[in-house]
């Protein structure tokens, strides 16, 4: 790639001696287009769609305004291997310096050692396998009412993509699986997957409403969604009405309650969401 014809091209790039780009300059300018690519995708007329130019320095989606962060603490919502590595990581160190007798405890050398590589090594394991949960914006209204109107589904959707989660490639991948029918008859190339980036839980109509907000892949059609609508409504019912509203670069699903009460305390019971781990069976409500 012709570093100093891109500079040349760019009126924000500036170039230092010998007609090099600084590489501080080049990283921020890539950074700027990134933003004004997400910001651009953002319909002006969805009161309720989040800003993608609102993240923090962790690329994470901050709290659009009349909405709150309301998840609360779980060990489900806590990274296992966040904690695991750093505590094998340190028996294993201090068992290496009191092995070498460079800190005290010679006697429990071997045992620090014996414990720390196993628990580091399933840190590592589980940091390498973890899906990070997406983030959950509420109406301080839709919180009110959620425990009178919201479906057990909708619950266990909102619990279930909240939370870390181990050996699965993405959120909701085998519900998408079984809507998309991914690489089968009548169905989408797996590369078409989409993406859930994050959940809101809204009232529209004074009925509970659960948006599942998607990132779609470039070439994927609005009708591939459309013509889905009544599966996807009674795959994730009863007791719900889904709405779809087409955004650039993505769909918001909008799974509303129907005020019908179905779908609630023990009603019709289906197998919605992969199992926790590998090898497991699929929960059921």
């Amino acid at each position: 790639m012709n570093v100093s014809r891109i500079a040349a091209s760019s009126p924000k790039l500036c170039c230092g001696p010998g007609g090099r780009v600084s590489p501080h300059l080049w990283t921020q300018t890539h950074r700027s287009a990134a933003t004004h690519r997400i910001t651009s995708q953002v319909p002006h007329g969805n009161r309720n769609c989040i800003a993608r130019d609102s993240v923090n320095e962790k690329g994470e989606l901050e709290t659009p305004a009349g909405f709150v962060r309301a998840e609360p603490i779980r060990i489900e919502r806590i990274s296992f291997g966040s904690i695991l590595t750093p505590v094998g990581l340190g028996l294993l160190t201090y068992g290496f310096g009191a092995f070498f007798q460079l800190l005290p405890g010679g006697d429990v050398s071997s045992l620090l050692l014996i414990y720390g590589f196993p628990i580091s090594l399933l840190g590592f394991a589980l940091s390498y396998a973890q899906l990070r949960p997406v983030p959950c914006f509420s109406q301080p209204e839709a919180l009110q009412i959620r425990e009178s109107q919201a479906t057990d589904i909708q619950n266990q959707l909102r619990d279930d993509v909240t939370r870390f989660r181990y050996g699965d490639e993405q959120h909701l991948d085998e519900a998408l699986s079984r809507i998309f029918r991914f690489g089968q008859a009548k169905g989408l190339p797996r590369r078409f997957c989409p993406i859930l980036v994050a959940v809101r839980e809204e009232v529209r109509d004074g009925q509970y409403t659960l948006v599942l907000d998607f990132e779609t892949k470039e070439g994927m059609e609005d009708e591939e969604w459309t013509s889905r609508k009544e599966k996807i409504q009674s795959f994730f019912g009863p007791g719900i009405v889904v709405e779809l509203t087409p955004r650039q670069g993505g769909q918001e699903v909008a799974l509303i309650t129907d005020g019908s009460g179905a779908g609630r305390e023990g009603g019709e019971k289906k197998d919605v969401l992969p199992p926790l781990m590998p090898g497991m069976k699929p929960r059921q409500q």
